[in-house]
């Protein structure tokens, strides 16, 4: 009996820290007068010095942006460096000929208080 009551002891602390998750994960949300904006993001996320895009995205972690409908989903491409999926209605996006989305996205954020953690 007291072995079984360890082993549902291990699984119990076992899944416990397995649903956990290590890291920082920030929402912003703002809704009212025609405009919704939310930014999510988990892990860490750097912005570059000049505030006009993403310098690194921890392994694991992602940003994602959502300004009315426009939309920028940021993570870690497990080489070093970010992919990013951007969208405006529903249109998927090219992201080299999109920079300046990826910048204004960037400084909105800044200015509502999401920092480089």
């Amino acid at each position: 009996m007291k072995n079984f009551r360890q082993i549902i002891l291990i699984v119990l602390l076992g899944s416990a820290i397995t649903a956990c998750h290590f890291g920082r994960h920030t929402t912003i949300i703002e809704n009212g007068n025609g405009h919704y904006l939310r930014i999510e993001s988990y892990g860490r996320v750097y912005f570059n010095r000049d505030g006009t895009g993403i310098s690194y995205i921890s392994h694991g972690g992602y940003l994602q942006y959502r300004n009315n409908d426009r939309e920028l989903r940021a993570e870690n491409d497990h080489h070093g460096g970010i992919k990013y999926e951007l969208t405006e209605d529903g249109r998927q996006l090219n992201t080299d000929s999109n920079r300046a989305f990826i910048a204004e996205a960037v400084r909105i954020m800044i200015a509502k208080g999401y920092h480089s953690n």
